[in-house]
């Protein structure tokens, strides 16, 4: 289990402190370790090598140098275990060609992404996009987990399922909460790429589990974390399970202010409560009424960000009450929770043009 401290690791000045924190912490990947070392500049080439070019900044001299990189590469994808026994900054101008996805398993690290800052812990993730500068302050002993997806590939997973505009590349929000639906159930099939990467005999050796796993990946990440085509890609989300839950999720996504109960959803669904409940769960790993919720939150982020600048009606409250929140202080600490900022931050983003 991922934790936000690395405290109760101890080590004097002259011993490394990351042969603690794997002993201790259940640290993924450890049939794919790439390299060890105590020398910086080998780690700074090795971790060029395995995720982006960038320049490795020592920050005190508390703990001596370490560094630890497991890694799996598939094809389009890559899952990096990345550690350092030291306080470390990573600098790098991202004029590379994938997307950045990182996550601490133990301790806590600080983005700088583009113009935004993200600290990051166990819950908290952060997303960079190609050719945005980025800046990662580490605190000693801290492991993150890092997953790579090459921009072309995603680009064209896109393109299937949107009318991407010429130009105009995708940007993903800075953060996202890792154990808010929808995201988590994205990083739930990433713990399950890890496990069967971890495990004695793994399906990914074959190209077709290869294939699928990546795809599965990408299309996950395209549908979980904000990005600036969310709102297309979500305004016809093809239905899954029964033809009776369709018609449930139609309704809800067509209707999203309205409050419906379980009972009259299951009837004009043509189905049974229990079998609604059931096939919520089943398929779509919620219940109807949290789906309704995370259906108003996101309809909530799209109309913040493309709301009209001049427009009298472009306020929070306006966008929150038609939606049909009528409790505007949890809608605000539902919508931090989900997106990692207030919905007026969202919206003032939006009139700047980011």
């Amino acid at each position: 289990m991922a934790t936000d401290s690395v405290s109760g690791i101890k080590s004097r000045k002259d011993d490394g402190i990351l042969e603690d924190v794997f002993a201790q912490f259940p640290v993924p990947l450890a049939e794919h370790q790439l390299f060890r070392t105590a020398d910086p500049g080998t780690a700074r080439e090795e971790v060029t090598r395995t995720l982006f070019p960038h320049d490795l900044l020592l920050d005190g001299d508390a703990h001596p140098f370490e560094a630890s990189v497991r890694s799996a590469r598939l094809r389009a994808v890559s899952i990096t275990v990345l550690a350092y026994g030291s306080d470390v900054e990573l600098v790098a101008e991202r004029a590379d060609s994938a997307y950045v996805v990182a996550h601490p398993l133990v301790g806590r690290a600080t983005f700088d992404v583009g113009a935004h800052q993200v600290a990051v812990r166990p819950g908290t993730a952060a997303v960079s996009t190609p050719g945005e500068p980025l800046r990662v302050r580490w605190s000693a002993g801290s492991v993150l987990l890092v997953i790579t997806v090459d921009r072309a590939a995603l680009t064209e997973e896109l393109e299937t399922w949107t009318d991407a505009e010429p130009g105009v590349p995708l940007r993903f929000e800075p953060a996202v909460g890792v154990w808010d639906m929808p995201a988590a159930g994205w990083w739930s099939a990433v713990d399950n790429l890890v496990e069967d990467l971890d495990s004695p005999a793994p399906t990914l050796r074959h190209p077709a589990a290869v294939s699928a796993a990546e795809r599965s990946l990408m299309v996950g990440l395209l549908l979980s974390v904000p990005h600036n085509y969310s709102g297309r890609l979500w305004e016809r989300p093809l239905p899954i399970g029964p033809e009776w839950l369709g018609r449930a999720t139609d309704l809800i996504e067509r209707v999203p202010h309205r409050t419906w109960t379980v009972p009259d959803l299951a009837r004009a669904a043509n189905t049974s409560t229990r079998a609604l409940y059931d096939g919520f769960r089943r398929w779509l790993g919620t219940t109807p009424m949290e789906y309704q919720r995370q259906v108003r939150l996101r309809r909530a982020w799209v109309e913040l960000r493309t709301a009209d600048p001049g427009a009298e009606t472009a306020t929070v409250t306006e966008i929150a009450s038609r939606l049909g929140f009528t409790n505007l202080g949890r809608f605000a600490a539902g919508y931090r929770r989900r997106f990692g900022e207030l919905p007026s931050t969202t919206l003032q983003r939006g009139r700047d043009g980011y």
